[in-house]
């Protein structure tokens, strides 16, 4: 059957894949059955995702031919390199998933550009495109590089075949179908995987085929004008021995079939892979079939081989067969590879069983993007190609449907489910085909017309789960696969400063066109899904208002919120007390700055969170009365006048009362103040009633002589005398104009205004006594005279 001569190189310039969080997901699947199975897509965790090195290595260089799959970063770039004589031929053929370019180079020039990342000293050939097809001519004996730059933005993934041929290549073919390598994109990103199996089930159904061999093929080995082709399963067996070794068998369960008479056989392959060519010791397999050995790129190589079906037998179209691939250990730890087929998809015919007589501590196959002992990749395929011998055919007419399954999980093999990613051409067999287009029509299946061959990623049941949460600015992408049903569960609230800032959950955006706000929200996942956390910064604003009136307007507000302080100019609390707004001091909360806004109603934007510290001035009402006029001052800074003020004093002021110490009523009479001005600190309502006064009436008194008014001698006294005072004039007695003039005295109570005057009456008794003792003296002098006149003589 068909030699490994279309080998793969894989080297993976991986991208800096976003963290992988595999999640358990719950499943729900319709499913049928195949062969005793129901087919049912597994979870995520079956599957193990892997990393890969930037030059991880997994390609094949043969004596002539170098297969490479090649993922290069924008700006990376990928080479090879031969010794070559004069006369040859670099004929290639080459496919990316966007435009690279192709350059040929002396070793001199390759070395430049190596070291410089320009083409300095220039280059022999270059070719740019996504599909292209060429060869060199080498015209003088050297090594001679071939340069694969991607150029361009995004990351490219370059399959390619390079021959070194001595005639020139006109068209290159590849085995088309279904290939599993354990890589799947996900938009402009490569991820690969990897998963392990006991079985593969390969379906195909032959709708119509018209196929033959040409002229040539690209490897020499044709049959002009044959019409058989073959549709191949091919895998990796890996045996783990019990001597710490791994060794790499690839299995082929084959179907060919001849488009013209419509005849089919079945046969199996089975070759080593653990080294550089195919060895096998017929002392160790143990089955129906025998060791042959074929020519192949690397020279002679052995390999295993069984008939299921030998002799062609004949069916009509549509024709639909199961190609079966087990594998396991025996009772003694030897690794077995059965082969079967399925005409009716119920029961399996397994025509051969083939033991491989070393022991081993376990035996599956695998997908992985690593390499087997021969440095090709670990991948599964289920292709349609030329019949056998490297050869290659013509699709005239074709349509035909082609379903890859792998029984999971390992190693107890409950269901069937398709491969999880496919890619349209394989790279294991050397058998191709020409003009074959590859349609995917669901997962794991595809249909194969005829047509431009394309060579293409087709789909994957991986979903990605890309998740944006903006609180910590991250985007994680999860995997799963299709249909899985997540529980997305966010917090309804994220603390940034604990009663200061937060975040508070709002709704789920999914694919950026639907909102929903439930959470948590159960998920079911059909294809790539972006999810953005939609969560609302919000600002603690806090309020310390003694008045009350904006405690209410406290709390949690959006970030960018307009709030509206709105307090009364003045606001009373009863019982004579009131706040008089002075003004807002918003405080960046927690720090010490703050701005003041002293205008009672305005908008504070919610940028940060805020503490708003209403100031207000506490205001006590003071009533003062007095049955005089008085002035009342209010922290020296307001002075009010009358007999009644009614007036508002700060909280811990000064009340300052001014009375007069007297006040004329008019009429002769006047209030006077017994107290002293007063200085009251106001802390609480004051009523003030000023009733410490006294009355005093205005008294005159006027004598015409002094007389004595309570101890003071005086003609004229006009005193302020309080009520009930005793106004005491002492009788006296005066000589005035030879006569004695008495006042008999008085004693009045005050009660009223008065005029006193006094009044003075002759006192004949004291003026006749008076007269008589002057007389008397007269006389007296008289006679004395008299006598003395007449003793003198």
């Amino acid at each position: 059957m068909g030699n490994n001569t279309a080998p793969l190189f894989l080297e993976l310039l991986i991208l800096s894949f976003t963290t992988l969080l595999i999640i358990s997901p719950v499943l729900s699947y319709a499913t049928n059955e195949l062969l005793g199975y129901t087919i049912k897509i597994p979870p995520v965790t079956m599957f193990k995702f892997v990393g890969l090195s930037p030059y991880t290595s997994l390609g094949y260089f043969g004596n002539n031919i170098t297969s490479n799959i090649v993922l290069l970063l924008p700006g990376w770039y990928h080479y090879n390199y031969w010794n070559l004589t004069s006369g040859y031929y670099i004929d290639f053929g080459v496919w990316s998933n966007s435009s690279i370019t192709l350059y040929i180079l002396t070793k001199q020039q390759f070395n430049n550009y190596s070291s410089t990342g320009k083409f300095l000293s220039g280059y022999l050939y270059s070719i740019s495109g996504s599909n292209i097809t060429g060869y060199y001519y080498v015209n003088e004996t050297g090594t001679y590089y071939m340069v694969v730059l991607n150029n361009g933005n995004n990351a490219a993934l370059v399959n390619f075949i390079v021959m070194i041929t001595k005639i020139p290549s006109i068209q290159w073919a590849n085995p088309m179908g279904i290939a599993d390598y354990g890589i799947m994109k996900v938009g402009n990103e490569y991820m690969a995987y990897s998963y392990k199996t006991n079985e593969f089930v390969g379906e195909t159904t032959i709708y119509n085929a018209i196929t033959q061999e040409p002229n040539s093929c690209l490897t020499g080995s044709v049959e002009p004008g044959n019409d058989w082709f073959s549709i191949q399963l091919n895998t990796i067996l890996i045996v783990n021995t019990t001597s710490g070794n791994a060794q790499y068998y690839w299995l082929q369960d084959v179907v060919r079939f001849n488009s013209q008479s419509d005849q089919f056989q079945v046969l199996d392959n089975i070759w080593n892979q653990t080294g550089g060519s195919s060895i096998l010791n017929s002392a160790l397999i143990n089955g129906n079939g025998a060791i042959s050995t074929s020519s192949t790129a690397v020279g002679n190589e052995q390999y295993y081989y069984d008939w299921g079906i030998e002799q062609p037998q004949s069916v009509s179209l549509p024709f639909t067969i199961y190609l079966v691939i087990k594998v396991g250990l025996n009772s003694n730890g030897y690794p077995w590879a059965a082969f079967g087929y399925s005409l009716n998809g119920q029961t399996t015919t397994w025509y051969d069983n083939v033991t491989i007589k070393i022991t081993a501590t376990s035996a599956y196959m695998e997908v992985s993007p690593t390499k087997d002992g021969r440095g090709l990749p670990i991948d599964a395929e289920l292709v349609i190609a030329g019949p056998w011998n490297s050869e290659c055919t013509v699709a005239n007419s074709l349509d035909s449907s082609l379903s890859l399954y792998f029984a999971w999980p390992y190693p107890y093999d409950y269901y069937l489910s398709p491969i999880p990613s496919m890619w349209s051409f394989g790279s294991d067999t050397a058998e191709i085909i020409y003009n074959a287009h590859v349609i995917p029509i669901g997962y794991g299946s595809v249909n194969i017309v005829n047509g431009f061959e394309n060579l293409a990623f087709l789909n994957t049941y991986f979903i990605p789960l890309i998740i944006t949460n903006p609180i910590n600015e991250s985007t994680i992408t999860n995997i799963y696969t299709v249909n899985s049903t997540v529980i997305l569960n966010e917090p309804s609230m994220v603390s940034i400063v604990p009663d200061e800032s937060r975040f508070v959950f709002t709704d789920y955006i999914i694919n950026s066109s639907y909102t929903i706000n439930a959470n948590p929200l159960g998920l079911t996942l059909q294809g790539p899904t972006n999810v953005y956390i939609n969560y609302t910064l919000q600002y603690m604003l806090t309020i310390n208002d003694v008045s009350g009136l904006l405690n209410g307007k406290g709390g949690w507000y959006n970030s960018d919120s307009v709030v509206t302080l709105n307090e009364p100019e003045i606001y009373y609390l009863g019982n004579k007390t009131r706040l008089v707004f002075n003004a807002y001091y918003i405080y960046l909360t927690g720090t010490s700055f703050y701005h003041v806004i002293t205008i009672n109603t305005t908008n504070l934007l919610i940028n940060n969170p805020y503490t708003v510290i209403v100031n207000w001035t506490k205001q006590y009402q003071v009533n003062v009365s007095s049955p005089v006029p008085i002035i009342v001052s209010l922290s020296g800074l307001q002075n009010i006048s009358g007999y009644s003020i009614t007036a508002w004093a700060n909280r811990s002021s000064a009340l300052l009362i001014f009375v007069p110490r007297y006040y004329v009523l008019g009429n002769g009479t006047r209030l006077v103040y017994l107290g002293s001005n007063e200085t009251i600190i106001v802390n609480s309502p004051l009523s003030i009633s000023l009733s410490n006064f006294e009355r005093q009436y205005l008294v005159t008194v006027y004598s015409e002589y002094p007389v004595n008014v309570n101890g003071t001698y005086t003609t004229n006294m006009t005193e302020w005398l309080y009520y009930g005072e005793i106004l005491t004039i002492k009788p006296n007695t005066v000589f005035s104009d030879g006569v004695f003039l008495s006042e008999p005295g008085l004693v009045i109570t005050v009660s009223k205004p008065m005029s006193i005057t006094v009044t003075w009456y002759i006192n004949y008794l004291l003026t006749a006594i008076m007269y008589t003792v002057i007389i008397a003296v007269i006389s007296a002098i008289v006679v004395l005279i008299i006598r003395r006149r007449r003793n003198g003589k």
